[in-house]
Formats: C-alpha cells, structure tokens, sequence
C-alpha cells in the first residue's frame, strides 16, 4: 500500500534576515491527520517558518512542499493545498462577510452547491450568521479573526497554518472552533498551530514541535507527552516547554 503524500514537508528550511539567521536549517515532515503545534519563545522562528509554509517569504536554502507540490517553484499550485491565517489579519474589509466567503470559495473553485452548504456551517460555528451582510471594516477584532478561520476551512484544504489564531476569542468560539479543526484532521487533513497558550496546546494537539533560536530542539508525540507526564518527569507541556528552553526556574518550584 502507498503511504499517503505528506500535508507538508520541511527539508533543510533556512531563512535569514542579513546577519540573522531566523531559520536554521529545519527539517520537519507532517503527516495528513496530524494536528501539529508549533510552539517556541519569541525570536525564535516560528513566523518566519510559517511565512516560509504559506510562500510569503521565500527561504535562503532547502525547501518547502505542500501535499507534494513545491511552494517556490509552484507557488500557485502549493496553495490550493493551504489554508493561512497569519497573526495580523490583512482582509478585503469592503467586502460583506458572505462576500468575502464567496470570494475565497471561488479561488478555490468550490461548486455552489458545496459552497453554500460549508459557508451556511462555518457560519452557525463561528456565530456569524446575522453579520453575513455586514462589511468586514465594521467587525470587531474576534469577529474578522473567526471569518479568517472559517474562511481557510472552505473547501478542506489538505494543510491548514494558524499564527496565534485563538488570539482574542471567547471560551465559546474557542471550544467550537477547536472542535472543528479537530474534525478536519479527523477527516484527513493537518494542522499547523503556533501559540502560547500550551495548555489549549495540550488539550488540542497530537503532536508538538518546539522552535528555539530558529532550531527545531523538540518533537514529540502526544503519547510521548503522556508517558513523560504519567513517569512524572513533567507535570504538564508549560513545564516541559521551560525545562528544553532552560527557564524551568520560572516556574518557582524544585522538579525532578
């Protein structure tokens, strides 16, 4: 049986900024399926890395691949494989909600029927359907950033990069958010999500990789986690995360 194209590859991903190196050679391979946390202090690589992912910046050395496809040398075929919700939202704010949803829906050349029926969904999810005729200059913070979410979930691209997009949501539109991110993986899709906060982090994710000085330092699997967590050598990820960065000291308290 063939093995399933992996949602994305990393080989050798390097990005620097002049003297800076942002990026150092980082090698990473996410399997569909795989909902993937992306974690680190800041400084350490995690936005340039996924600039890299979405083709934004285009990285100094090795090599990035969508669902198999090379996102510098085919670029416009590598994000019909994406969906990208950087941390600072940049949408067509003269556009209506339902606008701007047709909008991403004809990119990705979504048929009406199975466009109406995903917008109508992600918009009783993300609590928008009285603000569908409402254009996007006039949303609150949170209200744009569940569009953006729901947005990138038309049509299940096979690779979904989230940059800190829980950001200034309520517990409510998290949990149902959460829920159906989960149901993309579940139904073959992958997740990359970088934030800070690690214990959503922990609830949510199956797998967690660790940037720090813009080297991958950690990568381990939620069973991995577990075990540590069941032997006692952690008590959770928070305690885990300041133990490889070397700042376990804030946590206040003597550990094994």
């Amino acid at each position: 049986m063939t093995a399933p194209t992996p949602a994305l590859v990393l080989e050798n991903l390097t990005k620097r900024y002049r003297r800076l190196v942002a990026v150092n050679q980082v090698n990473l391979n996410i399997a569909p399926g795989e909902f993937v946390a992306l974690i680190g202090p800041n400084g350490a690589g995690k936005s340039s890395t996924m600039g890299c992912v979405a083709g934004i910046t285009a990285p100094d050395e090795g090599s990035v691949h969508i669902n198999g496809v090379d996102v510098v040398a085919n670029p416009v075929e590598a994000r019909k494989h994406l969906g990208f919700v950087p941390q600072h939202l940049a949408m067509l704010d003269y556009l209506t909600g339902l606008e701007y949803l047709h909008f991403v829906a004809e990119l990705r050349d979504l048929k009406p029927a199975q466009r109406d029926a995903e917008i109508e969904e992600l918009l009783v999810i993300t609590e928008l359907e009285d603000a569908r005729h409402v254009v996007l200059k006039e949303y609150s913070g949170g209200m744009a950033r569940k569009l953006a979410i729901a947005s990138v979930l038309l049509g299940s691209p096979k690779l979904l990069v989230l940059d800190e997009s829980f950001v200034g949501l309520d517990p409510e539109s998290t949990a149902r958010l959460r829920r159906r991110l989960q149901r993309h993986c579940d139904e073959g899709g992958a997740i990359l999500l970088s934030s800070h906060i690690l214990d959503m982090l922990e609830r949510l994710c199956s797998r967690f990789v660790l940037l720090q000085g813009g080297e991958l330092v950690m990568d381990i699997s939620r069973a991995e986690l577990d075990q540590k967590m069941t032997s006692g050598e952690v008590h959770d990820l928070t305690e885990l995360y300041l133990k490889t960065t070397g700042k376990i000291d804030l946590l206040g308290h003597a550990t094994p």
